[in-house]
């Protein structure tokens, strides 16, 4: 019996060490490091040849090992009919600076400018890509003036939230191709004056992007929408009762 023992000591602690090591495996599973899809070479591709679909794939990559000048594959169609400049083996990246692509200005459509604007939060320009159609709307401070009895009439401000442009075409979206600019900056394409518009309220206003429909010609006459103020939530409550909550919790009456 007393040879035993070691015996079943070890077969014990063999059991907790592959215990200890499944669940250190499966942690590290559980927090596998995100990867983005930027652009490689499908197959060699020699200098001068111009790119096409078929050309190039996706390839997957750790944020962290992200090459500085990689291409977010959701932008890789703007490769295509651009020359490319040196040779490419089949896997490698395919950065800009390997061909001479065109300026963001090409793309711009007459009569009309670009305009940059900084979204407050990053998430809603990951989703979006070049070509889609938005909706700006606006968060901001107005005066509402109020009669008051002793000093005739006073100013107070209230916050309103309205459509600023039903629909502006977006140009670019992080304020570049690399895939490591991360940035929430949007590039939208408007009008001089609408252009103009928009950088005043950047400067006075929370400015948010709804995505629309592609081809989507409803619901473009602004005024449509109406506004958000207090009063829209004060009516949103009108003829509710405020719920009571219980001392015990999950305990009825």
């Amino acid at each position: 019996m007393k040879n035993s023992i070691p015996l079943i000591l070890a077969v014990v602690l063999g059991l907790a060490a592959v215990f200890a090591v499944g669940r250190v495996i499966s942690s590290n599973i559980a927090q596998q490091e995100e990867t983005i899809e930027v652009v490689a070479a499908q197959r060699d591709i020699p200098a001068g040849e111009i790119l096409a679909d078929g050309f190039y794939r996706p390839k997957k990559v750790p944020r962290s090992a992200l090459p500085a000048q990689a291409i977010t594959w959701s932008k890789a169609q703007m490769l295509n009919g651009q020359k490319l400049l040196v040779n490419k083996a089949a896997g490698d990246y395919i950065y800009l600076s390997d061909f001479q692509t065109q300026g963001i200005g090409n793309v711009v459509g007459e009569g009309e400018w670009a305009v940059a604007i900084q979204l407050p939060s990053r998430s809603i320009a990951s989703m979006l890509k070049p070509g889609d159609e938005v909706a700006i709307i606006a968060t901001f401070q107005v005066e509402e003036k109020q009669k008051n009895a002793d000093a005739g009439k006073t100013a107070t401000k209230k916050d309103v939230t309205t459509v600023l442009f039903p629909r502006v075409r977006v140009l670019e979206i992080g304020g570049g191709m690399y895939a490591s600019d991360q940035s929430g900056t949007l590039v939208l394409q408007l009008p001089p004056q609408q252009a103009q518009t928009l950088i005043a309220a950047s400067r006075i206003a929370q400015l948010y992007p709804a995505l629309r429909r592609a081809n989507d010609s409803s619901a473009l006459n602004r005024l449509d929408a109406g506004i958000v103020d207090m009063s829209t939530f004060n009516k949103l409550l009108e003829g509710q009762e405020a719920v009571v909550i219980p001392q015990i919790p999950n305990a009825g009456k």
